[in-house]
């Protein structure tokens, strides 16, 4: 539609504005409604003519960044406008001191007109009232805004500490549930794609290799399959095309514990209403939920692929694979991981690790070992591992249910009462030390800072204590735990060969001292003790 310049009409460009807010509160403010009044009202007003009209639909009230509201300001400053006109002042906006500017400074700066037919406002012809009725009115709709906010900030914490999902699209591998948008549920063909990938990495593939493998077996990545199932996702990372899978998005489904079934929410927000960049949260802010949905990795999974995550496990240059024992061995003395180096000595090539700060001449000596000892050592050890776990377990298996779970109540009681009796002990030397001071034996510092010390110990003391009966009352309640940990020693059984998969699984490190001894710390080390120390405890008392 064409801009009309003659003298006599006023050229007319109508605003309309409808939040997600507004739609749950009223009818009346729908764009077709406020679309109906504007129209009306022109057409009981000769000599205004309606050439442009723009709606944002689903902005907030407190932000002028908004694409219709900016289209209409463009053609005020390009001379195609000379009145705008709003259902009422809240259309134009609902932040006190910036609708203020644009009706006192803005507008008349520019020389164009602004109606507001509910608020019966015109700024051709202002009323007297106008300079108290305004204002108010502003700040009324400001206010609105503000304890709407409120209200909604108070539903959302709510929401978000009973597991309600409130995000606008489900992590890839769920979707949301039919029945209830804020719930997630399992969506099958993502979800397999996720238990590879975590698969692909435990067995030693790298993030890149992982991504190339995907892209080229043609999976798409997480935002193209979204789209694919209809969702209007957009993503600030999509750069390409033909966007592909990424090592930076397989690390990212590597640490996501939505897949262990947690929902973590809240991590980022806006400060308040009228702020809208988005921060992020200190960690202690944010809303986690446990066992909120079903889960697609195990915990004892996910728990191996985070720290191996922290750990260097370069491939070499060719090989997509990490190396059985990458990222795992470690010096005894400085405690650095060690790096695998090879030498040709008579046309035959030794591969050996060595200390990395001993490689780069920053100390430390060489800890070297050579490659294949060191991994028959590891398969000996794991095998023997194995047995003890898969014994142990036959022993916990072949004693009652009830003696085992006495046992373990038994045990707890020990600790306790051996934390009472250290409680007692912290309050005694508290006393004498008061006797101390009286008797001159030490000074004032000295029985400040030792009274400190204790109080501390005994605090420390207090709140063990209260942990250990807030367990042995769960426990008491409860039968005996599951031991999924055994599971992951007995599929290993029969282990052939030294894989990428057991080592990551069931060690934590491989130490190396100077003089080629090897210490190999296990994984659940303290479940095997503790349960160890239990069929001692049962066997006793049974016998």
């Amino acid at each position: 539609m064409s801009a009309i310049t003659t003298a006599n009409v006023c050229r007319v460009a109508a605003y309309y504005r409808l939040s997600e807010k507004d739609k749950a509160k009223a009818v009346s403010d729908s764009i077709e409604n406020q679309q109906k009044l504007v129209r009306e009202y022109l057409s009981h007003h000769e000599g205004m003519e309606l050439l442009f009209e723009y709606y944002d639909d689903g902005y907030t009230g407190t932000n002028y960044n908004r694409p219709g509201f900016c289209a209409v300001m463009e053609k005020v400053k390009s001379g195609d406008v000379d009145c705008i006109i709003v259902k009422d002042l809240s259309r134009l906006g609902r932040e006190y001191i910036e609708t203020g500017k644009y009706l006192e400074e803005t507008f008349p700066d520019m020389g164009v007109r602004f109606i507001a037919i509910n608020d019966d406002y015109d700024s051709d012809t202002p009323k007297q009232s106008d300079d108290i009725l305004i204002p108010v009115k502003n700040l009324m709709n400001e206010t609105y805004c503000r304890e709407l906010s409120v209200k909604l900030r108070k539903q959302f914490a709510v929401q978000r500490k009973n597991g309600e999902y409130l995000g606008a699209f489900a992590s890839y591998g769920y979707c949301k549930s039919p029945d209830d948008r804020h719930r997630l549920i399992v969506d099958e063909y993502a979800a397999q794609i996720v238990r590879d990938i975590f698969h692909c990495f435990i067995r030693g593939y790298s993030q890149g290799a992982i991504a190339n493998t995907l892209n080229a077996e043609g999976v798409l990545p997480p935002s193209e399959y979204k789209r694919q199932q209809g969702l209007n996702y957009k993503s600030g990372f999509r750069t390409a095309q033909n966007p592909k899978w990424s090592a930076a998005a397989i690390t990212s489904i590597l640490k996501n514990r939505v897949y262990i079934g947690e929902l973590i929410q809240g991590k980022r927000g806006t400060p308040n209403f009228k702020l809208k960049i988005v921060r992020e949260r200190k960690e202690e802010d944010w809303v986690i939920v446990k066992d909120n949905h079903e889960a697609i990795i195990e915990p004892l999974m996910f728990d191996v692929v985070q720290r191996m995550l922290t750990r260097d496990t370069r491939t070499s240059p060719d090989s997509e694979t990490v190396l059985p024992l990458g990222g795992v061995v470690f010096c005894a003395d400085c405690g650095r991981a060690s790096l695998l180096r090879s030498v040709t000595r008579a046309k035959k090539k030794y591969c050996y690790y060595v200390c990395s700060t001993s490689k780069r001449g920053e100390g430390c000596t060489s800890h070297s070992i050579e490659k294949t000892q060191l991994e028959n050592a590891v398969l000996n050890a794991i095998r023997m591992q194995i047995q003890l776990v898969v014994e142990l377990d036959a022993l916990l298996e072949s004693i009652k249910s009830s003696d085992i779970h006495a046992a373990r109540v038994n045990k707890l009681k020990l600790q306790i009462k051996e934390k009472e009796k250290e409680l007692d002990g912290c309050k005694e030397f508290k006393s004498r030390l008061f006797e101390a001071l009286n008797d001159n034996l030490i000074d004032r510092e000295e029985f400040t800072r030792m009274r400190d010390k204790y109080r501390g110990l005994e605090a420390e003391c207090s709140n063990a204590i209260e942990k250990l009966y807030e367990k042995l009352n769960t426990m008491e309640t409860e039968g005996n735990p599951e031991r999924s940990w055994v599971e992951q020693y007995a599929k290993y059984r029969d282990l052939p060969d030294l894989t990428r998969e057991a080592v990551v699984a069931l060690i934590d490190k491989v130490i190396i001292y100077e003089d080629k001894r090897i210490d190999i710390q296990f994984n659940y080390k303290n479940e095997i003790a503790y349960y160890s120390e239990i069929v001692k405890t049962a066997m006793k008392e049974v016998g």
